[in-house]
């Protein structure tokens, strides 16, 4: 075996160790140096039984006769899945991950060659069959057997599996200098749970619609009003208990209903909710130019805010309640602008002789400092009070990664997208926290809370708790990829609302597991921005807008050619709110 393809051969991710002998490297002189990759570590065996242990980025050079054996130097995930019937009869599918190591220790590489590299190499897979084979398989089946079907689904168990696997596999890990780290990513499933589960919910939620109509009918109802009667005098009295303070939450009333009633009420609650924020105007930008729009007469802008060219063209719009300004994203930096009439505040530029194909496309404020992401140029942070001290806190590295998106405030943190991970910086100081990897590259995030919230390339909507990072949770996929998702709360329920391509909006309610459309369009539909009182969305091709206001008749938005009315597509719109809605007038503004 030639050296370049024993080292090439190290670039495999299957790959998790490889044993070859001495000539497979380079003795000449003349060839060039080989040596040990990244993550790698090498161990030499002399034909006296000596060893030496070669670390990452030296040189081996192993003598004749001797052996030499490539180990990766990091944790290992290993596969695990196994199908059974629990204590209760109940069919489950247990999935998950081991995390293994080899120590950087002459021992135990020595152990690794003696046990599992027989046929001079070792992979994922093999591994995974032989950890099954010493007796990781007959310890998951006898936990399945001894544990009933609804602890191992709905409880967290991997510290009790964890201990279980290492007494299992104890003499196995001795004999072959392997370390067990733990368990991740563990997943229990049990279809005929689910079939169990759903039909005592569905039981249930008949018994409580039944009880629940019948209290309303005796306290509020007289006897011959039909059962949307019933919700309608419910629906109402929940609007006055904004403003009386009644203890009604929207998840009582929920599970009374039908799936088709639920449906329908989710869709409408935006119509029939208290307003909180409300849409005071729509600011789109293309070209240099910054648009504002009355949402009520959106065919002419009311204002156009001209910036120069000093920081190149526009890319985002987005609104910062907080210091009531639009933060808008160029080229080369960053405009922050008065929301209240229109001026241009600063211009925060960036340190850079690079020339970028694209701009800024997100912007937050957290604390007094701003921040803003762009592929190319990575985020950048300014103090607010000194725009031309701006600096770098995270740089792409060869073009690596690829996208750098979606910068968005958590509390003592700031979050953004790179590729499919989530990296979370820390305000106070210089911390900086992954994720781990999302199933797609990462388009959008909004932040709940401790739950973040992501839209991916595939479509799916998942979420992830930024205190215990164990994996991401997928909780709907829509046809295809999204480019935003809007946070808006009714009472204690959450609403999520995002773009579904030709399906038009959909509203996601991630703690009922209910998908309901908002609105309903004739194109595709790539962004959304939502208030209180009014959702807009942006055309697949960017040349038109549609707006629905609450008191729309259908769910069919009113559309806007954009593009025709301004000669060119807008790049980004944001929606400026206000706490107190306003009746409109003739002349309205911002």
């Amino acid at each position: 075996m030639a050296a370049g393809s024993i080292i090439d051969r190290l670039s495999d991710p299957a790959l998790v160790a490889v044993c070859a002998d001495a000539e497979a490297l380079p003795r000449s002189i003349l060839s060039p140096a080989v040596l040990v990759p990244d993550q790698w570590v090498a161990l030499i065996e002399r034909v006296d039984g000596r060893r030496r242990l070669v670390p990452a980025g030296e040189e081996p050079r192993p003598q004749r006769d001797e052996i030499i054996v490539f180990a990766r130097n990091r944790a290992i995930k290993v596969p695990l899945s196994v199908e059974g019937a629990a204590a209760d009869k109940h069919d489950v599918t247990l999935t998950g991950e081991l995390l293994v190591r080899w120590q950087a220790r002459a021992d135990e590489l020595a152990a690794l060659r003696r046990t599992l590299l027989d046929s001079g190499q070792l992979t994922v897979e093999q591994l995974a069959e032989r950890i099954a084979a010493a007796g990781a398989e007959p310890a998951l089946q006898r936990f399945l057997r001894e544990n009933p079907a609804a602890r191992l689904v709905h409880e967290d168990v991997r510290e009790e599996l964890e201990g279980l696997l290492r007494e299992a596999l104890k003499r196995f890990l001795f004999t072959t200098g392997m370390t067990l780290e733990g368990v991740r990513a563990l997943r229990c499933e049990s279809f005929s749970l689910n079939r169990k589960e759903a039909l005592e919910r569905e039981t249930a939620a008949r018994l409580a619609g039944i009880e629940s109509r019948a209290l309303v009918e005796q306290a509020a109802l007289a006897a011959t009003e039909r059962r949307l009667n019933h919700l309608s005098g419910l629906l109402e009295k929940m609007k006055a208990a904004a403003g009386t303070g009644e203890d009604l939450q929207w998840r009582d009333l929920l599970p009374s209903l039908s799936p088709g009633e639920r449906g329908r009420l989710l869709e409408s609650l935006w119509r029939i909710s208290p307003d909180r924020q409300v849409a005071a105007a729509l600011i789109a930008v293309a070209g240099n130019d910054c648009l504002w729009f009355d949402p009520e007469r959106i065919e002419q802008p009311l204002r156009v805010v001209h910036l120069d060219d000093s920081l190149g063209g526009l890319r985002s719009v987005t609104y910062c309640p907080q210091h009531d300004l639009l933060l808008v994203g160029a080229a080369r930096g960053v405009w922050t602008i008065s929301a209240a009439d229109g001026s241009a505040l600063a211009a925060y530029p960036v340190k850079s002789s690079e020339a970028p194909r694209t701009g800024f496309n997100a912007a937050a404020v957290a604390g007094d400092l701003l921040f803003a992401s762009h592929s190319q140029l990575g985020v950048w942070v300014w103090p607010l009070s000194a725009p031309e001290a701006g600096e770098p806190r995270y740089e792409p590295i060869a073009g690596t990664p690829k996208t750098i998106r979606a910068v968005v405030p958590a509390g003592d943190r700031v979050l953004f997208a790179a590729d499919d991970v989530v990296h979370m910086l820390a305000l106070a100081n210089d911390d900086h926290e992954l994720s781990p990897p999302a199933p797609a590259v990462i388009q959008c995030l909004a932040v709940d809370g401790r739950t973040v919230y992501a839209g991916g390339t595939d479509g799916v909507l998942a979420s992830l708790n930024i205190d215990r990072p164990d994996g991401w949770v997928p909780l709907h996929r829509a046809t295809s990829g999204f480019e935003s998702i809007v946070l808006r709360h009714w009472s204690d329920l959450l609403e999520l609302v995002i773009p579904a391509g030709s399906a038009g909006v959909h509203g996601v309610y991630p703690q009922q597991g209910i998908v309901a459309r908002l609105m309903e369009s004739t194109v595709p539909i790539r962004r959304v921005w939502a208030s209180d009182d009014l959702l807009v969305a942006l055309s697949e091709n960017r040349d038109r807008l549609l707006l629905m206001t609450q008191d729309a008749p259908d769910r069919r938005g009113r559309e806007i050619l954009i593009a025709r009315m301004l000669g060119r597509s807008i790049q980004d719109a944001t929606i400026i709110t206000t706490t107190e809605a306003a009746e409109p007038t003739e002349n309205a503004s911002v």
